[in-house]
């Protein structure tokens, strides 16, 4: 029993040893006043922020900075109770740049509620890696004798640290590609230019990111900068829109000097027809997921066959998704209450009528209208193989249980190529039917023309006749007449 008594005893004072000392891990605490940099950085290259911490982390002396982004360095005193302020100067070095911003200037402060401080370094300029660009930083002075500068031992001090800098390509782009509109005077919905990398404000404060088609009356408002990897805009629907007209308009990324173009170079605004309908038939292609996460659509695709030379039916699958929509959609319905029907705040709600194509390990994709067995050549995260909205399901006559029209989504969709990442983006659309077949087995059944405008890749608009079944024992499709298409090759 006295055994366990002092395993205990000191199990206590290891735990709060380490709640005393946010760096327990990294620090041998036999000198008990010290300030020291405390610069964090993941596997990614990405700085943690404070009051982020990982214990498997060791502070930096060397950080290889490859973004625009303002550089926050914490400088962290380890000590007992501080009476009195403790003033820490610090010097810089500062080679191969000429426009920049560091605050503070020459000094840091520690008290007893305030155990961290922060250097913040912002560049006004890309650096130019023949000029050998380094910003060197050292501790050199306490105004308190007994904190020493850095951790006294033989090894890393933590006492300076040098910053250098990588060859690093400075992409935008937008943060979703596709927005759908209730098409309402005054309606508004925000978006985002993202600069993963981060950007110098003079380098777009004074142009226009994006084109602005004029398919309807709208206006687009920048918000004021606030972070240095974004910018936020606005979107004002100046005018009602037509319900029984489809629009859409696409905004596009223009060219920025000095900035590369990312893969999501364009924000589709979609307002689609809105008609009066009754039902839920996008549920008959996605509920079998609740037993199984794969469940997946089975099908067939008509295509050339190279081996023997002739179109035909070929076997395909994709993942189907629901399209969730938040409370107040007025297609949504209650899917789940998660088992708390007294509480609304994790209802799932569903649309009705449209169903997504969507892989279960993201960012992997899957295979929505057999577009990787059309194109060779993609990586399979391309963001085209992600469709969150896919398909939209319209009743015959506005009420049928058993039949409709079914049409794709239209959007723009972006493929990677492999060799070389680079992006193609290609326009798709179509239409088609949708049908209960067989109600004894409840086989249903979407029959499909894709359209898929390849123009980006090799000039051509291709039409693909495209099967779904929400089971795997369906009929052979009868073959079809006329021509089938090739592989494409990005």
């Amino acid at each position: 029993m006295k055994d366990i008594k002092n395993i205990f005893l000191v199990l206590l004072t290891v735990f709060i040893f380490s709640c005393e000392n946010e760096d327990s891990k990294k620090f041998n605490p036999e000198n008990q006043s010290f300030v020291r940099f405390f610069l964090l950085v993941d596997s990614n290259n990405n700085v943690l922020e404070f009051p982020e911490k990982d214990g498997d982390l060791l502070a930096k002396t060397t950080y290889y900075k490859d973004n625009l982004k303002i550089l926050k360095v914490p400088v962290a005193i380890t000590s007992g109770i501080i009476e009195n302020t403790v003033t820490v100067s610090f010097s810089i070095f500062v080679n191969g740049l000429s426009n920049y911003t560091i605050i503070p200037e020459n000094a840091l402060s520690f008290t007893n509620k305030k155990r961290v401080d922060t250097i913040y370094i912002e560049l006004n300029e890309r650096w130019d890696l023949s000029k050998n660009p380094q910003i060197k930083i050292e501790l050199t002075n306490s105004s308190d004798p007994s904190v020493s500068l850095g951790f006294q031992n033989e090894q890393i001090s933590n006492k300076e640290l040098t910053i250098g800098f990588k060859e690093t390509e400075f992409n935008y782009l937008f943060n979703i590609n596709r927005k759908e509109i209730e098409g309402i005077n005054e309606e508004v919905f925000t978006f985002k230019v993202l600069f993963p990398n981060g950007f110098i404000p003079k380098d777009i404060e004074n142009i226009v990111l994006f084109s602005e088609p004029a398919t309807f009356d709208y206006t687009v408002e920048r918000k004021s900068i606030t972070k240095d990897d974004e910018v936020e805009f606005k979107l004002t629907v100046d005018e009602n829109l037509a319900e029984d007209a489809s629009l859409d308009t696409f905004l596009t990324l223009v060219d920025i000097p000095n900035y590369i173009k990312g893969v999501n170079d364009c924000l589709q605004v979609s307002k689609p027809i809105k008609v009066d309908r009754e039902g839920n038939p996008s549920i008959n292609f996605y509920d079998f997921y609740k037993t199984s996460p794969y469940y997946r659509l089975f099908g067939k695709y008509w295509r050339y066959d190279y081996n023997d030379l002739i179109c035909e039916w070929r076997n395909t699958s994709v993942f189907p998704k629901p399209v969730v929509v938040n409370k107040d959609d007025k297609n949504g319905f209650l899917y789940s209450d998660n088992g708390t029907p007294n509480n609304e705040l994790d209802d799932i709600y569903h649309h009705r009528f449209k169903v997504g194509f969507v892989g279960n390990f993201a960012p992997i994709g899957t295979n929505p209208f057999a577009l990787q067995n059309l194109f060779e050549g993609e990586r399979n995260d391309s963001p085209g193989l992600t469709l969150i909205e896919a398909i939209e399901f319209f009743p015959k006559d506005g009420n049928s249980t058993t039949e409709g029209i079914v049409n794709v989504i239209s959007q723009k969709i972006i493929l990677i190529r492999r060799s070389d990442l680079k992006p193609f983006t290609l326009p798709i659309s179509g239409s088609g039917t949708y049908k209960l077949v067989d109600v004894a087995s409840n086989l249903w059944k979407i029959d499909l023309e894709v359209l898929i405008d390849a123009t980006s890749v090799n000039g051509e608009i291709i039409k693909r006749n495209y099967l779904l079944y929400n089971n795997r024992n369906f009929p052979e499709p009868v073959p079809l007449n006329g021509p089938c298409p090739r592989i494409i090759n990005l």
